[in-house]
């Protein structure tokens, strides 16, 4: 399987997932240089890193998909992952397994009445951690 280069990619993620970003004790912000979207219910001013969206979902994201070249990826945050799931944008799942069972915190995949059929495409190892690559069916 191989990797998109990075240089390609449309960064999405929810304002929880960018809050916890930005508490990390991080030298630069991890997706500089790419176009980064922070979706969120509330209005900001952009940054240097962050264009911040509160506009519908899905046309958004299909004029995005609809960009030569260029993939999504959504990093983190269940809520947004949901919206994308329900409005039937997501493509891939590329999901990576680490080895810590937590008791709580914010769910990958919210309960609701959606049901994708997925098709494994690859699996890596990176030391302890798997990445699960399946592809959805149309």
């Amino acid at each position: 399987m191989a990797k998109r280069p990075l240089s390609y990619l449309q960064i999405l993620m929810g304002k929880r997932t960018y809050d916890w970003v930005m508490k990390q004790d991080l030298e630069e912000f991890p997706y500089k240089n790419k176009e980064c979207y922070v979706f969120t219910r509330s209005l900001y001013e952009d940054t240097e890193n962050v264009n911040f969206v509160n506009d519908d979902l899905a046309p958004f994201v299909n004029k995005l998909k609809n960009k030569n070249g260029s993939n999504i990826w959504l990093v983190g945050g269940g809520e947004l992952l949901n919206s994308f799931i329900q409005e039937g944008l997501v493509d891939e799942f590329v999901i990576t397994v680490a080895p810590t069972i937590l008791g709580n915190g914010i769910p990958l995949f919210k309960e609701g009445n959606h049901h994708l059929e997925l098709s494994l495409k690859g699996t890596k190892q990176f030391n302890q951690f798997i990445e699960l690559h399946y592809e959805t069916k149309k």
